[in-house]
């Protein structure tokens, strides 16, 4: 996994517990204190489950409602470090159109091809009149944060839609598919 998500999720931890829960995260996933996550770099799945986990336990949280505060902090980190993003799509549709791209934009600066096609595999797109299918297979199995920031996305936006998932890797299927669908 690409370096970049762990940075909001550390920037979490550390609004809601400050710089000793951070400390006390990486110390529980095994991470080095002085790891800095860098954009480009690829880090271990499982260092991400370890993070993730260690990260709810400090928080007294769960896994849904840390990817949701992962998803908060997520969203306020790319809107000032990637303003174009939001400055070029006009709602909410737009911006999860572009998430697979977005994608392909950090593997395409890897210079491992096999972890460079991890991160293009993990997103697939069907796009209809008034809804997206969005297909996501990761071995980090992180639809929760995919769930959480895609409902984000749509309120920055004052958007009306809905964000289900009938097929889910933590049920046991082969994917997630999620289904945004539209009001209007």
């Amino acid at each position: 996994m690409l370096g970049y998500p762990f940075r909001p999720l550390l920037q979490a931890v550390e609004a809601k517990g400050g710089e000793a829960a951070v400390a006390e995260a990486k110390r529980r996933a095994g991470v080095p204190p002085d790891r800095v996550y860098r954009m480009s770099e690829i880090y271990a799945d499982e260092e991400c489950q370890r993070l993730l986990a260690a990260a709810g336990e400090v928080l007294g949280l769960g896994v849904e409602d840390t990817c949701d505060l992962w998803a908060e902090a997520f969203l306020k980190d790319t809107q000032k470090r990637f303003p174009a993003w939001y400055e070029m799509c006009a709602d909410a549709r737009a911006l999860l159109e572009c998430h697979p791209e977005i994608h392909y934009g950090f593997a395409a600066s890897l210079d491992d091809p096999k972890a460079s096609k991890a991160i293009t595999d993990k997103f697939r797109i069907e796009k209809r009149e008034r809804e997206l299918i969005v297909h996501y297979r990761s071995p980090n199995r992180l639809c929760f944060l995919y769930r959480a920031l895609a409902r984000r996305v749509i309120a920055h936006y004052g958007d009306e839609a809905s964000v289900e998932e009938p097929r889910c890797l933590h049920r046991g299927d082969d994917e997630c598919e999620f289904r945004i669908r539209w009001a209007s």
